[in-house]
């Protein structure tokens, strides 16, 4: 058993390395271990091993992609655009102060597509490549997300549905 583990394990070697070695010999010492080598010792006995060629593949040169391919391409329509963080009517703990808004899009958010974060209605900042958001510094209540996809000239291409939560704050009054 030891000795098929020993030659199983040297082929397995040598088929990494047949790039590098010209020929291969097979060595049997006195015991009956087998050893393959690609320069065997000067008084041993060694068989020739022919291996076979190795498959080389070249791969193709990478496709660059201009500007103008962008525009002609066509996008996949979106078929899904949901808020998955914060869940709707979740609470945000007094401590917490920042909010973080996640989106997930069936398919991905596609090259040159941009998301646009909305709260309580008003755009927060400019639109993104990103699905996560975060946001600080939010005022204790109720406070309303929604997420829309833009595409590369800046149509609208999908949005969520609002996405309710409520940050709780130590009142200065108590």
């Amino acid at each position: 058993m030891k000795t098929l583990t020993t030659i199983l394990t040297s082929l397995i070697l040598l088929a990494g390395t047949q790039l590098f070695a010209n020929e291969v010999y097979r060595v049997i010492d006195a015991e009956g271990g087998v050893t393959f080598t690609d320069s065997p010792a000067a008084k041993t006995k060694a068989e020739t091993i022919k291996l076979p060629k190795t498959n080389i593949a070249t791969p193709p040169p990478p496709r660059t992609i201009h500007d103008e391919d962008l525009t002609t391409q066509q996008a996949l329509p979106y078929t899904s655009a949901r808020i998955i963080q914060p869940l709707n009517n979740a609470t945000i703990p007094p401590g917490q102060t920042t909010v973080v808004i996640t989106l997930a899009l069936q398919p991905p958010l596609q090259e040159g597509h941009l998301a646009q974060l909305y709260i309580d209605g008003l755009a927060q900042g400019p639109a993104t490549e990103t699905t996560s958001f975060l946001v600080s510094n939010l005022h204790r209540g109720q406070h309303s997300a929604h997420i829309k996809v833009l595409g590369h000239d800046k149509t609208h291409k999908i949005e969520t549905q609002r996405v309710i939560f409520h940050v709780k704050r130590h009142s200065v009054n108590r």
